[in-house]
């Protein structure tokens, strides 16, 4: 029986920033001992079996009423009608071959008799891919979780080990072994070598791949859970909704797996996975959905409404084993300074800010996914009124134009480049406790430069931008809105028809129970058209479906000169005009309301009777006295 734990105070209605002493995982195997031996070990094994047929049972039970209709494309040899199962090469992630793995192991709970036949099949005809992820976790995956619903065992000579053996947990490093991947595909070896030692019914293959995955349970400065509570992978790089929803997927799992074995979890580390709910990815979820600032590449149709079915389905299970309270929804600010995200959430809407710099990566793309990402973290703004979005909007987005940055709109390859990233020689830092934010951007490039700020206080949000200079020609613009549309713009007041229009600023305009205010001067431009777009041209494996729908575009144009600024607020339109002075100087951005003062410098200076030594975020706002370090060069 897992006993309830949550370590630590549990975070309700604000987030504090929680570091915690980074861990180095232990790569090398020092031979652990066994901790049972004999018919206790084999009791483990048994219970565990039990463990893991009900829960991979429970996994598909979504699925198991189409079984009937997946009956009929069975063919009496086991193959799925009108399968290509001699695909090798792969667009992206799909690999066709797959389905037949899928639809066996939906089989396999209710018809075993034909889940088996597809198995035999697949070992006759052994597919694989030229893609490395298919071979040694994908294919291993499927084919254990198959056998095990189906109560196999896979003895010496049976040519299934063939298949199996191909994933690999452990490659020569001198005279030991190590892990051969490390965070989330470390935790799959892992898992799939754990199965492969119930299937040879060899307790130290459990116990090894047990191993295996407590270490990816840790804080690191590297790859995987960072000590605010977001996660890496693929380098410095915020994964929250990609490898780190299938971390969290994968821990919670195997915490009901393991439980009431010899094999479970000390409760130390499952203190650490309720945690990485608690703090990071229960912020991430707006409305139904989790925010597109923590998808990643993952971005396309209902992939963000199935990441927040995800994480709650997880986090269920962490309930019903006692390891999770029923929590309310988050309220107020969190920050992940470790991967410059920011989120703000007041009972009208959800906010996020994604940052990058010269060591944190904004974007990337991979198996063709997230094709127009290049400015997907360069300080993108998202901004959910009433904890909603419409979702289709990402088909019809002008790339170029993203909500919150600032960009030369020059036509270039908007593929995302990992390494360097777009904001090549710039930094950031952030900051949130309570109902109060504030991030900061130094953006640098080649081409631009522009320093940014975001300040969030109650309901208000104070955008902020300036010194922004190219060093190519062409226009810079920064994006406001970019949004489907369901009801009205107002501009001043009135109604704006389909068309273009511009405006030299001191306005303000409210869209979707949002308000806008301009209080400066500038160039600003409003698009209202009816667009038409398509998924697969932000991700090339996507079905070619054409999505159409009213937009809405906002954006400043800036001279580029050094001399470029913008200055937009965000609040509910019920809401009174906020009562905010608006800080300015050279290398200077912040704001001075009755409850105190945020400010972001760029470089050392002093405005109306603040100053910094070096740069940074100042805050000395409704009792919290803090500076945040801009990190130096």
């Amino acid at each position: 029986m897992i006993k309830k734990l949550i370590s630590g105070p549990v975070i309700l209605g604000l987030a504090v920033a929680v570091t915690l002493q980074a861990q180095v995982p232990d790569r090398s195997i020092p031979g652990r001992k066994m901790t049972g031996e004999g018919e206790n070990r084999m009791t483990d094994m048994n219970k565990l079996r039990d463990n893991l047929k009900r829960m991979l049972t429970l996994r598909r039970s979504g699925t198991a009423k189409t079984a009937g209709q997946l009956l009929g494309q069975v063919q009496k040899d086991g193959s799925l009608a009108g399968m290509n199962y001699h695909q090798e090469k792969v667009r992206g992630s799909a690999w066709e071959p797959y389905r037949h793995l899928s639809v066996m192991q939906t089989l396999a709970a209710t018809y075993p008799e034909v889940a088996g036949r597809m198995l035999a099949f697949w070992i006759r005809t052994d597919c694989t891919s030229e893609n490395w992820w298919w071979p040694e976790i994908g294919i291993p995956a499927a084919i254990c979780k198959t056998m095990l619903l189906l109560d196999r065992k896979a003895e010496k000579g049976n040519p299934v080990r063939t298949i199996l053996d191909r994933s690999r947990l452990f490659v020569p490093d001198g005279d030991r072994l190590k892990y051969k991947y490390t965070g989330q595909n470390n935790v799959w070896l892992a898992g799939i070598h754990l199965m492969k030692g119930l299937l040879y019914d060899d307790p130290a293959m459990v116990e090894a791949g047990r191993d295996a995955i407590l270490s990816e349970i840790c804080i690191s400065d590297r790859e995987g859970l960072q000590s605010d509570w977001s996660y890496h992978q693929h380098g410095a790089q915020l994964q929250f909704g990609n490898y780190g929803l299938s971390w969290f997927e994968d821990m919670v799992f195997w915490t009901a797996a393991l439980s009431g074995t010899g094999f479970a979890f000390p409760p130390e580390k499952t203190a650490l996975i309720t945690k990485y709910y608690i703090n990071g990815l229960r912020w991430t979820l707006s409305g139904r959905m989790m925010d597109i600032n923590a998808c990643g590449r993952q971005l396309i149709g209902s992939w963000p409404y199935t990441k927040y079915r995800q994480v709650r389905r997880s986090a269920a299970l962490l309930q019903e084993a006692g390891l999770l309270e029923n929590l309310p929804e988050p309220e107020g600010s969190i920050s992940y300074p470790r991967s410059g995200y920011l989120i703000h959430r007041c009972g009208d809407y959800f906010f996020s800010v994604r940052m990058c710099s010269r060591k944190l990566i904004g974007s990337e793309t991979c198996n063709s996914e997230n094709m127009q990402g290049l400015y997907a973290g360069d300080g993108a703004t998202m901004l959910y009124p009433g904890f909603r979005w419409h979702q289709a909007s990402l088909a019809l987005r002008d790339w170029y134009k993203v909500p919150g940055t600032t960009e030369l709109q020059n036509p270039v390859s908007l593929v995302p480049s990992m390494r360097p990233s777009h904001n090549s020689e710039g930094d950031y830092c952030c900051f949130a406790e309570g109902s109060a934010a504030a991030a900061m951007m130094k953006f640098r490039n080649p081409e631009l430069q522009a320093d940014k700020a975001w300040f969030c206080f109650g309901k208000y949000i104070v955008c902020m931008g300036g010194n922004i200079s190219a060093a190519v020609p062409g226009k810079v613009a920064t994006t406001l809105v970019q949004s489907l549309r369901s009801s009205p713009v107002l501009l001043a007041g009135k109604a704006l028809s389909e068309g273009t229009i511009t405006s030299s600023g001191k306005t303000a305009f409210t869209f979707e129970g949002m308000k806008y205010l301009l209080p400066e001067k500038g160039d600003f431009h409003f698009l209202l058209d009816h667009r038409k777009g398509n998924w697969n041209t932000i991700n090339f494996e996507h079905p070619s479906t054409p999505v159409s729908g009213k937009m809405l575009t906002v954006w400043q144009e800036h001279e580029a000169d050094g001399s470029g600024q913008y200055l937009y607020v965000i609040y509910p339109e019920k809401e009174p005009s906020p009562k905010i002075e608006y800080l300015r100087s050279d290398g200077i951005l912040g704001i001075r309301t009755p409850e105190g003062v945020m400010a972001a410098f760029f470089k050392p200076g002093k405005i109306s009777g603040i100053e910094s030594g070096k740069p940074g975020l100042l805050l000395d706002f409704k009792g919290i006295r803090k500076f945040v370090p801009l990190p130096e060069d």
